[in-house]
């Protein structure tokens, strides 16, 4: 029997509508599956994810805020048996430097283990690359990055918001601080300064001032912790004179400390962060918020 084209086309299309069905669910029984989606856009479920405990005893989840993959984040924390307020934990949020992705991660998690209270837990975002080589890590704006979705005060936004709802982690707004450097810097200090901060206080170090991007008259109230070094020859130790000078002026509390070394986190770090995120605690915003 000889069939005719039109008639090859109708067998196949039967065929494959039968076959296809089939032919996924062997693939998943056999442990098969197709490739992850691209990044931008691509959504996994977002639910509770019980914590893997390292080698140090810190509990870590990497998760995708609101199950978008460019929303990628740690939760570090909360401490096993150790009983949250009842307003909820203290949240020290991480913007990296640098590229601001994960290549920090053992040196967050070492800040959760060693510099913060036990109540806490750490928030380290993780910066969405939108192009190849990002001329902005942190970006603000729109079009700050071609191709870009939402900001960085979005992604902090998404990402509390997926902690308490998703992760079910109460956390108290009242001590939720962000700690940022270098690269993350500029865009901290105007969230620090947007009119409706998530930030009770910000340590800032290693970083420009650009006092052309801030609303200088929100700072009254707000709490500044600024960490430099003198012989920084990336991001001038001026920057960070200059910052404390107009912020304070501004009526904003700001601490202003120095270590040796240059760019880069040298001479005691975790003991120079334990004593900024107390600082943090003892003179957290009293504005609303």
């Amino acid at each position: 029997m000889v069939c005719t084209l039109p008639e090859v086309r109708r067998t196949w299309r039967s065929v494959r509508r039968r076959a296809l069905p089939w032919l996924a669910l062997t693939m998943l029984a056999s442990g098969f599956a197709p490739a992850p989606q691209a990044a931008g856009g691509a959504k996994r479920p977002a639910a509770p994810v019980e914590p893997t405990v390292d080698e140090n005893g810190v509990p870590v989840r990497d998760l995708f805020a609101g199950g978008d993959e460019m929303k990628r984040y740690f939760l570090i924390g909360p401490r096993d048996g150790k009983r949250a307020p009842k307003e909820g934990c203290g949240c020290l949020v991480v913007m990296p430097g640098g590229p601001g992705g994960p290549e920090f991660h053992g040196f967050v998690k070492n800040i959760w283990n060693s510099s913060c209270p036990p109540d806490f837990v750490v928030v380290q975002l993780v910066a969405p690359k939108w192009v190849v080589d990002p001329k902005i890590i942190w970006p603000m704006d729109p079009g700050d990055q071609p191709g870009m979705k939402f900001t960085t005060h979005e992604q902090v936004d998404a990402t509390l918001a997926d902690v308490a709802k998703a992760q079910k982690v109460k956390l108290d707004p009242k001590r939720t601080y962000q700690l940022v450097w270098s690269s993350s810097g500029p865009g901290a200090y105007r969230m620090a300064l947007d009119e409706k901060t998530p930030f009770a206080a910000s340590y800032i170090a290693q970083s420009v001032f650009r006092e052309g991007e801030v609303r200088l008259s929100r700072a009254k109230g707000r709490a500044f912790f600024l960490d430099h070094s003198p012989e920084d020859a990336t991001c001038k130790f001026a920057d960070a004179q200059r910052a404390k000078e107009k912020l304070a002026k501004e009526g904003a509390t700001v601490e202003l400390v120095t270590y040796t070394g240059g760019h880069g986190w040298h001479d005691d770090p975790m003991g120079r962060l334990k004593k900024g995120i107390a600082w943090m605690e003892e003179n957290r915003a009293k504005v609303a918020r």
